[in-house]
């Protein structure tokens, strides 16, 4: 969705893209690393809660001041540069936490078909996701809106089975201090 709209409202064009997305692989870098940090320091549920609360912010910052811009150019600049700014900050603590948290609670048996399954579905939002995005960036309002609302739907999960996000104990049997003769 990035490209078509700086292209539309910022007439930007190959080089200022180009720019542009050299920037944000330098956020998106730098976020994997303190995530990364981050994650030795706090549970990956914390992590998880976290991204989505930069997540759905962004989501909400952009429904503001996206939809309807108002001001002049440079206003309208700095709001879509802050709302890609929260994006991408969001998207490590997400990618990371959720991907940890799956194999953690998810049984040993099954992990490589659930694993499997995740990673699909994970494609398929890859290949529908700019398609989705692409044909309506001239409704801001329902595609920022259908985001938003699922993000409100993951983060009430994520709320409602906080408790349960954590690694499963490893019950020790206790061995008999007899030696059986």
């Amino acid at each position: 969705m990035v490209t078509p709209l700086t292209e539309n409202y910022f007439n930007f064009g190959e080089l200022g893209n180009s720019l542009m997305y050299s920037l944000c692989g330098v956020e998106v870098i730098v976020g994997f690393f303190f995530v990364r940090w981050l994650s030795s320091k706090v549970a990956d549920r914390v992590v998880l809660a976290v991204g989505l609360v930069i997540c759905c912010t962004a989501c909400i910052w952009c429904l503001i001041f996206l939809c309807k811009p108002q001001g002049g150019y440079e206003w309208q600049l700095t709001a879509f540069i802050v709302g890609v700014f929260l994006q991408l900050l969001g998207l490590p603590f997400v990618a990371v936490s959720q991907v940890s948290l799956f194999s953690k609670v998810t049984a040993e048996k099954t992990q490589g078909f659930s694993q499997g399954v995740r990673r699909s579905v994970g494609g398929l939002a890859t290949i529908l996701g700019p398609l989705w995005a692409g044909g309506l960036t001239n409704n801001l309002y329902i595609m920022l809106g259908m985001m938003l609302a699922l993000l409100v739907m993951i983060t009430v999960m994520t709320v409602l089975s906080y408790d349960r996000l954590t690694e499963p104990r490893v019950v020790q049997c206790a061995q008999s201090s007899d030696s059986g003769g």
